[in-house]
């Protein structure tokens, strides 16, 4: 919990160094075994997926130990980021990219 509050105060923070970066479902698709809708599930509107409610959860912790908690927590927030126009902090988006 105090990793996704970190993760976002350093996201909407009006730091000097902030980045731009893209997320990939596709490679985080391949890196965690699920495929590409399993993970777009995750990061987008998850009602709209009719096996949401069968395999959201399942999925979610398949996700979440192949990358880490933390890691996911940082790709959530430049998801969202990307999603909304915005740019989040550049420690938050290496975080993303490297799961460090």
């Amino acid at each position: 919990m105090k990793a996704r509050c970190l993760a976002l105060a350093l996201a909407l923070c009006g730091s000097s160094a902030m980045a731009e970066t893209t997320i990939n479902l596709d490679v985080l698709a391949a890196e965690s075994g699920l495929n590409t809708r399993q993970v777009a599930m995750l990061f987008g509107a998850s009602a709209a997926y009719p096996e949401f409610k069968a395999s959201y959860v399942q999925v979610k912790r398949q996700f979440t130990q192949a990358i880490g908690q933390q890691r996911y927590e940082a790709l959530l927030a430049v998801y969202k980021a990307q999603q909304e126009g915005g740019k989040v902090a550049a420690s938050v988006a290496r975080m993303a990219q490297s799961g460090t």
